[in-house]
């Protein structure tokens, strides 16, 4: 299962000409990072308030199409791995804008890796028990794996 992120692409998000900014997806990704952890009951606000966090470690990114002003995107956002502290995220944007007609189509793929750590140590922590079986039903065994 994924978790779908709507959203718009605003004039904050773009450079003069009008297309998203590339360091702007990342904004975008870790908003939909934060609204996933919401959704699944695993606010990033109480996991702070707790103690621990959840840095990223790694992330790469294929960039496929521009974003402009105006369009309509959706992120949709995967888990590919959870290890004892680690989640692989697996993120797609697809884009459209109906105004000028343009139809749904990928315009971005990332891989990110986040840790769950103590904040107080900045060391890596075992997952709850509680957030990974919030997290499993969003996790897609790859049959290459």
């Amino acid at each position: 299962m994924k978790f779908i992120n709507p959203k718009r692409i605003r004039f904050h998000h773009c450079d003069p000409a009008g297309i998203v900014f590339y360091p702007q997806y990342y904004f975008l990704l870790h908003e939909t990072q934060e609204d996933f952890f919401s959704h699944i009951g695993f606010s990033l606000y109480d996991m702070i308030d707790q103690g621990c966090g959840v840095p990223i470690v790694d992330m790469k990114t294929q960039f496929c199409g521009m974003c402009r002003q105006g369009d309509d995107v959706d992120i949709e956002l995967g888990l590919s791995k959870l290890g004892g502290s680690s989640i692989c995220m697996e993120y797609e944007i697809f884009g459209a804008n109906k105004l000028k007609n343009i139809p749904r189509e990928l315009k971005l793929k990332a891989t990110g890796t986040i840790v769950y750590i103590d904040l107080a140590s900045n060391k890596p922590i075992k997952l709850p028990e509680e957030l990974r079986t919030a997290l499993e039903p969003y996790l897609e065994i790859s049959p290459h794996a």
